[in-house]
């Protein structure tokens, strides 16, 4: 397998490089975050006895989650008897988070978007860990290429990139197959989207297709088509920040949109949607195909029991000449007023949760078990984090355990060999999507929605919000 993607950057550089976490490393012997990343401070001290508040808890209506995290919590302190997890429930959320942060009630770590720690770095609200990751056996293993996600201009870190993802084409099998499409062929252009939704619903009378519209997913995947239809949303030239809404790209996207509803008549009936409910309805088999992050499997699975052999991905559908896919991913945050203790405990566990497993054979296999006999995945689809060959040695170790079928997400694993996988907007990206939003409903409810007018209004809208700081 063959995993050399590229990044490309908004202000138009291209790199070519590995898809990737960060070289960090371990606390022991590590100094404080200090003026530069070789500067003497205070060490922090791997066998102090140290608590931690870590988020992301899985809430209690997730009950298979929940027990997977609870066990992972008792083994973590059973193999580190001297950190203490107090694990809570808190997400990152934008709008919560400085006022949380000042009232220091924000945990130890959790996990922030790739969009947001440039920005949270700018105000001095994620912690410098670049003293504390050096040489470690883990993560030195990880591919260094993605250490500008979370570094600023003098290349301290302030992070851990624990994930990475592209966007899909959300399917289901089953419906193509009683609609008569080849589940094993999906759609890989918007043409091809626009005759299976048609089909879908003509012949099963679901939806053919439909996304989410509030809450800034609608405008999220309104700037993923318009990657793939030849046009960022941004450029970037020094400091000068340049909104491109109105463009091409963006107006081919729309024009798919406007047909899917009102010329084929497969966009269902809920132009409102939020992202959560399209997930319920996918994982109920009402709806044909979406789009969003290929790395839905467990929230649709797992989470609301959508059988594993009716999850269909594909590579997001391209246009005539696509810029690239959209891409992201989690980097777990550390808080600024945690002690050098506690962020290097905070350090071992995103090493313990997220990332051993992909350097260690035993940590991998013990992780594969345990997840078989919780009935949770293995050999989900993914964007690795680690090195190509690093990951094929780790499919290696967990073959025996793999029980999701990756046979049938063939045609996504092959694209990413050659993916230019474009990063989110570097400004405003969520005020961005939140301008996007009303523009995709409108097409979506009224038949005669002018493209080139809410395109305008929108981008002037977000130009003077970038402006404005």
């Amino acid at each position: 397998m063959t995993q050399q993607h590229r990044w490309l950057r908004a202000g138009g550089a291209v790199a070519t490089v590995a898809i990737a976490g960060l070289v960090v490393s371990g606390c022991a012997g590590g100094a404080a975050p200090a003026a530069s990343p070789s500067a003497a401070a205070v060490a922090c001290d791997p066998d102090a006895d140290v608590t931690i508040t870590v988020g992301e808890r899985p809430t209690a209506d997730q009950a298979a989650n929940l027990e997977a995290w609870q066990n992972a919590v008792a083994a973590f302190e059973k193999a580190h008897p001297n950190i203490t997890i107090d694990d809570e429930e808190t997400k990152y959320d934008v709008t919560t988070f400085p006022a949380l942060l000042v009232g220091g009630t924000l945990p130890t770590t959790l996990q922030v978007p790739f969009t947001d720690i440039q920005s949270l770095i700018e105000r001095g609200q994620a912690a410098d860990i670049t003293a504390y990751v050096e040489d470690d056996d883990v993560l030195s293993q990880l591919n260094p290429q993605l250490a500008a996600v979370t570094q600023d201009a003098d290349g301290h870190t302030f992070g851990v990139v624990r994930a990475a993802y592209t966007m899909g084409l959300i399917y289901d099998r089953a419906l193509f197959e009683e609609a008569g499409l080849d589940p094993d062929a999906p759609p890989a252009t918007w043409d091809e989207v626009l005759d299976a939704a048609a089909t879908v619903t003509e012949e099963t009378g679901q939806t053919g297709f439909i996304i989410p519209t509030t809450a800034n997913t609608g405008g999220w995947l309104l700037t993923s088509m318009s990657y793939s239809n030849g046009d960022l949303v941004e450029e970037v030239d020094g400091d000068t920040t340049t909104v491109t809404l109105d463009t091409p790209g963006m107006e081919a996207s729309l024009q798919f949109l406007h047909d899917v509803r009102w010329e084929k008549d497969a966009a269902g009936a809920n132009y409102l949607y939020d992202n959560n409910a399209v997930r319920d309805d996918l994982a109920a088999g009402v709806i044909g195909q979406s789009l969003n992050g290929a790395n839905l499997y467990n929230s649709l699975v797992i989470g609301r029991g959508m059988p594993k052999e009716d999850f269909g991905l594909a590579p997001f559908p391209v246009g005539d000449d696509p810029a690239g896919v959209l891409g992201g991913g989690n980097i777990q945050w550390y808080n600024p007023k945690a002690t050098p203790d506690q962020l290097c405990a905070a350090l071992e566990w995103t090493k313990f949760y997220f990332l051993d497993r992909y350097v260690d054979e035993e940590a991998a296999t013990t992780w594969a078990e345990a997840q078989v006999a919780d009935d949770l995945p293995v050999g989900l689809p993914e964007v690795p984090v680690v090195s190509e060959e690093q990951y094929d040695t780790y499919l290696g170790w967990i073959e025996p355990y793999i029980n999701v079928p990756r046979e049938n997400y063939t045609a996504y694993l092959d694209s990413l060999a050659n993916a230019t996988i474009v990063p989110e907007p570097a400004k405003k990206a969520q005020e961005l999507y939140a301008a996007l939003d009303p523009v995709v409903q409108a097409v979506l409810t009224r038949e005669d929605a002018d493209f080139t007018q809410l395109l305008k209004a929108a981008q002037t809208q977000v130009q003077d919000l970038v402006d404005a700081g």
